[in-house]
């Protein structure tokens, strides 16, 4: 049973679950089928996310009106948008690069995703007047009068989302419930930041004291029920010690830093740098909830299709099309004939560089590669995927990188499956890494991996190797 605060009874918990766990339909086992694959993981936790994000847009944009982290503000801003718009667009016409195949069919989704829209529509324009510089009083009443409202479609949004997907073939109502709850955990942090801009500015339309002590208390002891259980309320115990001690571990950070909310409950004056604070908090906790419901996933029955499912159809549909690019083509072949006389010995030497270089912080043989128009054409497919893609590189036909989005931290592939299991083989296709946990990115990801070929001759020039982001493919 759940160990819960003294003064919050069982019967308190089960009210404070019952919205997360109110999803229809039961089933006992999961079985996937590609052909039947609909994207309801990526449709329930992406709508899951619009309700964040509507929070989220109101917390930066008002840390943005103050002057708080301007320059983090606008950025942030920048990628709330970017990712909110790109949601919408998926759920309604199906995006392969947010794990959905097809486009909406069901009457009902339609109709409240366009209510979403016409409510959002308004905020982006004013979001994008403080972007711009040229916002007015009007661009930030817009906000403060219509996010209410956005936030209550999006929860529609979601509840109806996950009524509708939540079948045996893709999405238990087991992993509904944690992908919701998950969510609403990114809610309440952003909603705190939210309400502690709002105390700042003097803004009580923006959040007051009573609100931030009721979502601090709520945030608190959802994340106990996550991390214990509370199997009455539909919420069951970690499935196994890695997902256990990543929610004790968020547990940790919570308890360490959220002493900046603890000080404006207890009447201090919130300053700008309380307001950054609880911002910083902010983005930790939802990358470790992430994290969490990302261990959750891929340890229960049918992990495989949670994620390989949709990064075959992913892979198929979309990565496809970035290799077949002519100036892409054009750099591996070029490549491949600089580097046509390269000895074993002169190959390790060039790793050796390039490790020496990311150690020391850069050097002429990364900018160069870094600089090049392939990569800068790679970094802007990656940005345009809403942190689905993580990173690409593409090797030539010796496991050396020709471009890159990111820095990576070796030069050499040509020892590694990522190569090794695509570039030249007569079943070459298609090769997907187990999940690991990825120090750069500070999330769970695999990477897909598939050959380069010239379309002029069809022989194998290169490889390609994606890194996906599993939070955003689920």
């Amino acid at each position: 049973m759940l160990k819960v605060t003294q003064h919050a009874s069982a019967l308190a918990m089960a009210a404070l679950l019952g919205a997360f766990t109110a999803l229809p339909g039961q089933a006992t086992a999961q079985v996937f089928d590609p052909d039947l694959y609909e994207g309801g993981k990526a449709r329930v936790y992406l709508s899951s996310n619009l309700r964040s994000l509507s929070e989220a847009v109101t917390a930066t944009s008002c840390r943005l009106n103050a002057g708080i982290q301007e320059d983090a503000a606008k950025s942030d801003l920048e990628s709330i948008r970017s990712d909110f718009n790109a949601i919408l667009m998926g759920l309604r016409d199906g995006d392969t690069a947010l794990g959905i195949p097809t486009a909406e069919s069901d009457n009902r989704n339609l109709q409240v995703l366009q209510r979403v829209t016409d409510a959002w529509l308004p905020i982006r324009a004013a979001t994008e007047n403080m972007l711009a510089g040229s916002a007015t009083e009007n661009d930030a009443r817009t906000v403060r009068q219509n996010y209410r409202d956005l936030f209550e479609l999006t929860v529609v949004l979601a509840s109806d989302i996950s009524g509708v997907y939540s079948d045996p073939q893709e999405l238990l109502q087991s992993d509904a419930t944690v992908l919701n709850f998950a969510s609403r955990q990114k809610t309440f942090v952003n909603r705190m930041t939210r309400a502690m801009c709002g105390l700042a500015v003097s803004a009580p339309e923006l959040g007051t004291v009573e609100e931030l002590r009721e979502t601090v208390d709520l945030f608190d002891r959802s994340l106990v029920a996550l991390r214990d259980g509370f199997p009455d309320a539909g919420i069951n115990p970690p499935p196994n010690d890695a997902v256990k001690n990543s929610l004790s571990a968020t547990y940790d950070l919570w308890s360490a830093e959220k002493g900046v909310f603890d000080a404006a409950l207890a009447g201090d004056t919130i300053t700008p740098d309380m307001v950054a604070a609880s911002n910083e908090l902010t983005q930790k906790l939802e990358v470790d909830v992430n994290n969490a419901i990302t261990l959750y996933l891929i340890a229960v029955p049918g992990q495989e299709g949670v994620y390989r499912v949709p990064l075959q159809a992913y892979a198929e549909n979309v990565l496809s099309q970035w290799i077949i690019d002519p100036d892409l083509i054009d750099a591996i072949k070029a490549q491949n004939v600089e580097h046509a006389d390269l000895s074993e010995a002169d190959i390790i030497a060039l790793d050796q560089t390039w490790r020496a270089e990311a150690d020391a912080g850069g050097g002429p043989l990364i900018t160069e590669l870094l600089s090049g128009p392939v990569s800068a054409w790679l970094l802007d497919q990656q940005n345009a995927t809403a942190g689905l893609v993580t990173e690409v590189f593409v090797m030539d036909n010796k496991g050396l990188n020709v471009a890159q989005s990111v820095e990576t931290s070796d030069y050499w592939q040509g020892d590694e499956a990522k190569w090794q299991e695509t570039y030249g083989r007569e079943d070459g296709g298609l090769h997907i890494s187990d999940v690991e946990f990825d120090d750069s990115t500070g999330f769970y990801q695999t990477q897909a991996s598939l050959p380069i070929v010239d379309p002029a001759t069809n022989e194998p020039i290169g490889a390609i190797t994606f890194g996906i982001n599993i939070q955003s493919l689920m």
